[in-house]
């Protein structure tokens, strides 16, 4: 059970700074527990390489928890030939996506492929210097193409049902990428800015001695509150009651300026991230809600 706890335990210390801080060395791998994935690496358009893992839909009754050799999983395959809806989970600010890890387990036994990927300068991703204060990088949003591009490119996928997930600042990159692409067809989001402008004073409040700063050339019409007037998919927006960095109103605004079906869910207790996050308070619920809603609208 050592592995197993250790994951538990990496993901209850995890929260997202909202402010840059890549990782590159890999804590955890999904062979660790069994997992069938493939690692891959796929190139941005303007010629970064960056690494991806995608994990296809698999029995949970082959999945194991914990493992006592360091390559215990079987050589990647598909359950089946039938193509399935995938899921896309994207880094935050920081870390890299082995911390995503146990978010994929979750929904890969629920029927869905699963793909996570590292921005530039992320994990195993080629280097790319970045700055600790700024929030995330306009780049990214070439990265999240390159990403989605790629995974319609797999024979596993149905590329009429590709649904992006985040937290944080991953959040507001995907809902991001949904608003500037007619292929993805469903976003959930837990912790959603509405704009750099409204969240700036509150991080100021709560990171006093910390200058942060949007990311540079970031396209106005792609901060949330503004896409969420352009948006015509199933959005599912998350918030946790306490969150104190993008507290409820900021979700109850986007929710009020979006036209297509959209489901709001305050967390009771939950707090922004970290052991208090929506998908620690309340686990379970979080995880049957998540899949409910891309089960219905992928």
């Amino acid at each position: 059970m050592k592995k197993f706890n250790l994951i538990i335990s990496v993901i209850l210390i995890h929260s997202s700074l909202f402010a840059i801080n890549p990782e590159k060395k890999y804590i955890l791998k999904p062979e660790w527990y069994n997992i069938i994935y493939e690692e891959i690496s796929f190139a941005t358009s303007d010629g970064y390489k960056l690494k991806g893992w995608f994990y296809p839909a698999q029995d949970s009754s082959k999945l194991l928890l914990t493992c006592d050799t360091t390559l215990c999983y079987k050589n990647y395959k598909e359950v089946d030939d039938v193509q399935k809806p995938t899921i896309i989970i994207c880094d935050g600010d920081a870390k890299n996506m082995s911390w995503l890890l146990w978010y994929a387990k979750q929904l890969v036994v629920k029927g869905f492929n699963v793909f996570t990927f590292d921005w530039r300068g992320f994990g195993e991703s080629d280097n790319w210097s970045t700055e600790r204060n700024y929030l995330s990088y306009s780049e990214f949003l070439l990265d999240y193409d390159a990403a989605v591009d790629y995974v319609k490119s797999r024979n596993e996928v149905d590329t009429s049902k590709i649904g992006v997930f985040g937290f944080s600042t991953g959040a507001y990159l995907s809902f991001a990428i949904a608003a500037k692409r007619n292929d993805i067809s469903a976003f959930a989001g837990r912790a959603l800015m509405t704009s750099f402008n409204d969240i700036l004073p509150i991080l100021k409040k709560l990171t006093p001695d910390r200058n942060l700063i949007a990311p540079p050339n970031y396209p106005s019409e792609l901060e949330p509150i503004n896409a969420a007037e352009k948006t015509n998919i199933p959005v599912f927006l998350i918030v946790g009651e306490k969150d104190n960095r993008t507290p409820i109103w900021m979700s109850e605004k986007i929710k009020s300026k979006i036209k297509s079906y959209c489901e709001l869910w305050v967390v009771p207790n939950a707090e922004h991230g970290g052991v208090n996050s929506p998908e620690w308070a309340a686990t379970e619920e979080f995880f049957n809600r998540l899949s409910l809603f891309f089960k219905q609208y992928l």
